[in-house]
């Protein structure tokens, strides 16, 4: 089994990577559950909670709140599937997450061969 590229960004860059899971168990928990439930060969997960500090998503004010991500996946559960089911199998796998707080979830899901016709496509 090929391992799933695992981006991880944002703008706190080189010490957002650095900080342990520890300190960011949403961010662990969605990148675990992801590559267990759906065995990515692409995963980026960007939290984007910085951006909303203040809002009503991310009362606190915390820029690392951990209330707003963008997630890309590319899988191959995702084959034979409209981009609504595969945005449910997400939030069932994230079920626990969004409980918790998730105010925001960005969802960009796409099959290995989406992902590969997307890479050679030309722009307009």
């Amino acid at each position: 089994m090929e391992t799933p590229l695992v981006t991880r960004t944002g703008t706190w860059g080189m010490l957002r990577r650095a900080m342990s899971t520890v300190m960011r168990p949403i961010y662990a928990r969605i990148e675990a559950k992801v590559t267990s439930g759906l065995a990515p060969t692409s995963l980026i997960i960007k939290d984007e909670s910085f951006k909303h500090a203040g809002h009503s998503g991310n009362p606190s004010g915390d820029p690392d709140a951990e209330t707003h991500f963008k997630v890309e996946i590319v899988s191959a559960a995702f084959e034979g599937k409209m981009p609504v089911a595969r945005h449910r199998m997400v939030y069932e796998i994230l079920d626990q997450e969004i409980k918790d707080g998730i105010h925001a979830l960005s969802l960009k899901t796409k099959t290995p061969a989406e992902a590969e016709k997307a890479k050679t496509a030309k722009p307009l």
